[in-house]
């Protein structure tokens, strides 16, 4: 009996878990793509809402950073690679992984059913925020992945000729 309580508790977990999980992701529509980590998005039941508009908010990308717009070329390049990835009017899939400092939300973006966060390392256009991996728990070894074969390729900000300064591998 003992046995048959605790399996049958163990499935109710893993579906609470499950739905936990779903209940994280919302649709959104793509505004506007702020920088290469950075976008607006129309999301009913924004839980941070734009000041004046309660179903905007500015979403940054987990798991990644990205140049900032002091450091040409690579923040041209990057918020480019992002605005092709995201026009406005796209319909995206957002799973939300919480909030930072600047108390805007934070999470990764699907579109056409890939992680975005992933193909812009993949590409070199990001290195992964080696501080916020935890973030990332469910996918980290395609992230991992990702950067260590943009590295290898030496794409985007691991060119082999005028690299990122920020541009370092987590651990090193």
């Amino acid at each position: 009996m003992n046995l048959l309580l605790v399996l049958l508790m163990g499935g109710i977990a893993i579906q609470l878990s499950a739905k936990t999980s779903l209940a994280s992701q919302q649709q959104a529509t793509v505004i506007k793509v702020v920088d290469g980590d950075t976008v607006d998005v129309k999301m009913a039941g924004c839980r941070l809402p734009l000041p004046g508009n309660s179903e905007a908010c500015r979403i940054q990308l987990s798991c990644i950073d990205t140049p900032e717009a002091s450091e040409a070329p690579f923040f041209e390049q990057s918020k480019a690679r992002l605005q092709a990835l995201l026009p406005a009017g796209k319909t995206i899939t957002v799973r939300d992984t919480g909030t930072n400092a600047q108390e805007r939300l934070v999470g990764e973006i699907f579109a056409d059913g890939k992680s975005v966060n992933i193909q812009l390392v993949r590409e070199g256009q990001a290195i992964l925020f080696c501080k916020y991996l935890t973030n990332c728990s469910g996918s980290l070894n395609s992230y991992l992945s990702a950067q260590k074969a943009a590295r290898e390729e030496g794409l985007g900000v691991w060119n082999r000729q005028q690299p990122w300064a920020k541009a370092k591998p987590c651990g090193g």
